[in-house]
């Protein structure tokens, strides 16, 4: 009886491809290799830890002088404390919790406004006598109280103005010390050069081949330079919460609320080093003189935006429309949008600005310490929904510099 032949290991016909050996893996090598050499470069450049250094301490400065300043609290002097001049620095408490409560009546704790004459009772005209009237414009916002003599609504001015500086520290320190200076400085003198210098150094020619196209390099640099910067950034953003947190005012060892303030914060950084990464890189393919150019006129713009963003955060649409051609503008939407979602009592806190207790002259302390760091949401008034389109328009931006730049580097002569 004959045997059938022996079956061959391998069946015949065209040698097997190893599924490791594709080209999706090939290409994932290759920008990988170039993201790693991106991060390898700049750990070993001096300008890294030269400008990281920097920040780093900068914010360490910062934090310290934050600490000085709550440690001290509000040290203010009796007669700011003493509104009504009678002596008695525990004035009437102030009876409004932020709702719209249009008036309360027999509020004089301290029975000062009872000891004066009877016609001289009524300032604000009601009929009732030591009372408090509360007036609010069209979205229900306190904007002033009508309250009858020696009847002050008195809140703890020192309470009230340690958290209205914590509140103004983390908001503006997150807008100039984190969104400007570091967010956009860092990425416009380290990743201007991602592409510029190695055509400068005629290194380029290395990273250019297949199977990656010229464009997509790009991108990998991008992604390399980012590999050093948001661990850098999540660092120090852990350092501030960690400090603000233990160091905040309150009776608890650990502000847990401001966790959600510092992720919001964390975001809008982390998105702003993103764009201007890759403006800024579209700006050093385009040459070294008008790359520097572009790029300096840009930051300066970017500056100027933020700067009357800020110091316009309650003023008309029309002011807001122009402030938002600014990459800085919707990052700091995030973070006024995560304001008003995670502390949520502005209008209360605005509301207590208005209260005779602090009517020193012409001078508010407590406006002033809330000034120019939350805004109503633009250009939505729902902050969920305004932090979504925030977020959306700078991944837009994004792209947008993205294509460009690659466009751009396509047509770009190697040396």
């Amino acid at each position: 009886m004959m045997q059938s032949p022996p079956v061959p290991d391998f069946a015949p016909g065209p040698p097997q491809r190893n599924l490791s050996e594709t080209v999706w893996t090939k290409l994932d090598r290759k920008a990988t290799a170039i993201a790693e050499f991106t991060m390898k470069q700049y750990r070993k450049k001096r300008s890294t830890w030269v400008l990281g250094g920097v920040g780093a301490i900068l914010v360490c400065i910062v934090l310290l002088f934050y600490i000085e300043a709550m440690a001290a609290g509000a040290d203010l002097p009796d007669w700011a404390a003493d509104n009504d001049g009678d002596g008695l620095i525990d004035e009437d408490p102030s009876e409004w919790d932020g709702s719209q409560l249009k008036s309360v009546g027999d509020v004089d704790n301290d029975g000062d406004c009872w000891a004066r004459e009877s016609f001289d009772r009524d300032w604000n005209g009601d009929g009732i006598d030591c009372n408090v009237i509360y007036n609010y414009d069209k979205n229900g916002v306190l904007v002033s109280i009508d309250a009858d003599p020696n009847v002050d609504e008195d809140p703890n001015e020192a309470e009230f103005l340690e958290e209205s500086v914590h509140r103004s520290f983390l908001v503006g320190f997150a807008k100039f010390g984190f969104i400007f200076v570091l967010g956009l400085f860092l990425p416009m003198f380290l990743a201007t050069g991602l592409i510029r210098n190695e055509q400068e150094a005629g290194t380029l020619h290395y990273l250019v081949g297949k199977p990656i196209a010229r464009a997509e390099i790009l991108m990998y640099r991008v992604l390399g330079f980012l590999g050093i910067a948001w661990p850098y950034f999540i660092g120090l953003i852990l350092l501030c919460a960690l400090v603000t947190g233990f160091f905040g005012p309150g009776e608890s060892i650990f502000r847990f609320s401001d966790l959600g303030i510092w992720f919001g914060i964390l975001l809008a950084v982390l998105l702003a080093v993103l764009v201007y990464s890759v403006i800024f890189v579209t700006f050093g393919v385009a040459g070294r003189t008008t790359g520097y150019i572009a790029v300096f006129f840009y930051a300066t713009f970017e500056f100027f935006m933020l700067l009357l963003g800020t110091a316009t955060s309650g003023s008309s649409a029309q002011m807001k429309a122009l402030t938002s051609m600014s990459v800085s503008f919707w990052c700091t939407e995030i973070i006024n949008s995560t304001a008003w979602l995670v502390w949520g009592d502005y209008d209360y806190m605005y509301g207590l600005t208005k209260l005779p207790a602090w009517s020193f002259g012409d001078f508010n302390p407590g406006e002033f310490a809330l000034w120019g760091i939350w805004g109503t949401p633009f250009p939505t008034t729902n902050p969920l929904l305004n932090m979504v389109v925030s977020i959306f328009i700078l991944l837009i931006i994004t792209v947008l510099a993205v294509l460009i730049g690659q466009s751009m580097f396509k047509k770009r002569e190697l040396h």
